[in-house]
């Protein structure tokens, strides 16, 4: 389905449901539904689950054993991923971005969703990641633009280990293969590889160190 239909879905309905297991909302249209996993992302939120990239990083995700796991959203935005793992069974999660409105959203969809003691927030680029939370991840997200993607890939690695799972995306069609061979020297397999309308979501794991 494209990003605009969802988006159509979105402002008539104020609901989307993404693949199987989940359901993203507004605040204030909550509710519950049998089967689904309600996520909340604050009015008028960017990247609040309508856009293909945002989608399909949905759809992997639920594919996913994220039980008990750590993960590291780098590009939070509205933080909707880390909160879509999160209630999806994984532990805690760690949120950058370089955007102050991206790390007060995120703390505020953390809020509305019960999650306010499980999300650390971090304003600033993975760098500034405090020492104690400055460790390997069991999962890594990053929906960001491919610059992005380039430059840290060797952060990506320092803060994986052997069966990290890097879930990535926001990447144009041209800068696919690219991307991936990036994160392919650096330890990581590619495991799906997902053709979007313009863009590419996919999902790597971390094998030996190198």
């Amino acid at each position: 389905m494209s990003s605009k239909i969802l988006s159509a879905i979105l402002e008539a309905m104020d609901e989307i449901l993404v693949g199987k297991r989940l359901r993203i909302v507004r605040d204030g249209q909550a509710g519950e539904v049998p089967g689904r996993i309600t996520l909340i992302v604050k009015r008028g939120a960017f990247g609040s689950g309508e856009h293909e990239t945002t989608v399909s990083c949905l759809e992997e995700l639920e594919r996913l054993d994220l039980e008990g796991k750590s993960v590291l959203d780098i590009g939070c935005g509205t933080g909707i991923l880390s909160i879509a793992a999160l209630k999806l069974g994984a532990d805690y999660a760690v949120c950058v971005d370089i955007a102050r409105e991206a790390i007060d959203t995120t703390s505020e969809n953390a809020r509305l969703n019960g999650l306010d003691s499980r999300i650390y927030p971090v304003l600033g680029t993975v760098d500034m990641i405090p020492d104690h939370l400055r460790k390997p991840y069991d999962v890594i997200l990053a929906n960001i633009y491919p610059e992005v993607l380039r430059s840290i890939v060797c952060k990506v690695a320092e803060l994986s280990k052997p069966g990290t799972l890097f879930v990535g995306s926001g990447v144009m069609w041209g800068d696919n293969t690219e991307i991936i061979e990036l994160y392919k020297k650096v330890g990581f397999r590619l495991l799906v590889n997902r053709w979007l309308e313009q863009y590419t979501t996919f999902v790597m794991v971390r094998e030996g160190c190198l």
